[in-house]
């Protein structure tokens, strides 16, 4: 059965086949974690029919570029990566949903049947945190690439609109969320304000007008203070006006109520956080913020140890640090740690605690400048942004994505993708 899986899922006929009913180890999600996991499967779990990956989709959407996307700097191909590939023919994949987790029973539900398992992985990554329910309507989510794509158009759209008006009017753009998405949105969207005045013509119209609200006092709060002065200081010298401590109270389809005034805004866009997958969320146990699955010292469920819970959905105290941020610098960490841990419980291995190692954090601030620590070193402006691209590019899977992003980058001052 597993052997059909590496084929796609299809048998010779091209029709569906069904999930295969056992295998030792069966990994839900294709993202970072999960395929940094599949990288580092030990040989005992590379033979046939030992290992599963499941994924609801046959591609994979590299989360940390997408903002580019949105604001036509990316092509959407450059950033979509196919799953069987990255596996390198090292595991079983099926492609299917997974509706329910039996923990108990050492079982899942999926769209394409029930899969009993040794031992589990969870990995299905995180989905935003929406906007109050009266507030839904008015907001345009971001968190997956069809996200940005819808946000591409919507800010192509107000574009267009404002260059028909007679009289010169910036249309705006409100970001709600100071996180690192919120922040990374609202200097490309800055930038791309100043080259649709250079493409127009017309320079005494004026480009957009991006406000950004945070209802605390501090953007990326997670993060060292010197993101929040840096990210101040360059979105500030991009034209962005940051509102700190301006909780959205209100909303309509012409603007947002933050912190008692009224912003027009043709563009709305939620960006205030994300969650847990609703398969970790509805699992029975313990649960933090976000509903995280709280994990032991090996990332497993404490009362059920042959299930370990990775990445965004996962949370695990680091040393003296607090809960670990849902990052890809965590993900990638968690998915190799996992492969080798049930490597070494197969064969009765002394099984050393997960370490994370803090390598530090990069925030993009538009094309040309970043803040970052690597290492705990502070760099900002050019070299960071530099060091950005480089490490989104290590991580960026495939020789073919890694050209494609290379090459958007650097036709970016000749065009945006979506904006005539």
């Amino acid at each position: 059965m597993l052997l059909h899986a590496r084929n796609g899922g299809r048998d010779a006929a091209g029709g569906p086949l069904s999930a295969p009913a056992r295998a030792r180890l069966v990994v839900v999600g294709a993202g970072l974690a999960g395929v940094h996991l599949a990288r580092s499967l030990p040989p005992a779990l590379r033979e046939a029919g030992e290992t599963l990956v499941v994924d609801r989709s046959e591609t994979y959407a590299f989360a940390p570029l997408i903002h580019e996307v949105a604001a036509g700097r990316l092509h959407p191909d450059s950033v979509t990566l196919p799953v069987r590939p990255a596996l390198r023919g090292r595991c079983g994949f099926l492609r299917a949903e997974v509706k329910s987790v039996d923990l108990s029973g050492s079982s899942l539900l999926t769209s394409e049947g029930e899969i009993s398992y040794e031992y589990l992985v969870l990995a299905p990554g995180s989905e935003a945190v929406p906007p109050p329910e009266h507030l839904s309507p008015h907001f345009l989510p971001f968190h997956t690439l069809r996200d940005a794509l819808r946000l591409r158009s919507a800010l192509a759209a107000a574009w267009r609109e404002a260059l028909r008006e007679p009289a010169p009017q910036a249309p705006a753009v409100a970001v709600v969320g100071g996180g690192t998405t919120g922040v990374e949105l609202a200097a490309e969207f800055a930038a791309l304000s100043a080259y649709l005045r250079r493409r127009s013509g017309r320079r005494a119209r004026p480009g957009l007008r991006v406000v950004l609200f945070e209802a605390t006092g501090r953007l990326m709060g997670w993060l060292d203070p010197y993101f929040h002065e840096v990210a101040l200081e360059e979105l500030g010298r991009l034209g962005v006006e940051v509102r700190l401590r301006s909780p959205v109270e209100g909303a309509s389809g012409e603007g947002v109520l933050a912190g008692g005034k009224w912003f027009s805004a043709r563009v709305r866009v939620w960006a205030a956080g994300v969650r847990a997958a609703r398969l970790v969320r509805g699992l029975p146990v313990r649960h933090g913020d976000g509903g995280r699955a709280e994990v032991g010292p090996h990332l497993t469920l404490p009362a059920h140890p042959n299930v370990y819970v990775l990445g965004d959905s996962a949370l695990r105290e680091g040393p003296g640090a607090g809960p670990l941020p849902p990052t890809g610098s965590a993900a990638v960490q968690q998915g190799p740690y996992a492969a080798r841990d049930v490597g070494r419980r197969l064969r009765g291995a002394r099984r050393p605690p997960f370490r994370f190692v803090d390598r530090g954090y990069a925030v993009s601030l538009g094309p040309e400048s970043a803040v970052a620590n690597p290492f705990g070193r502070r760099m900002r402006g050019t070299p960071a942004q530099a060091l950005y691209r480089s490490v989104l590019l290590y991580y960026l899977r495939g020789r073919r994505q890694r050209l494609l992003a290379a090459s958007d980058w650097a036709m970016e001052r000749v065009g945006r993708l979506g904006f005539a």
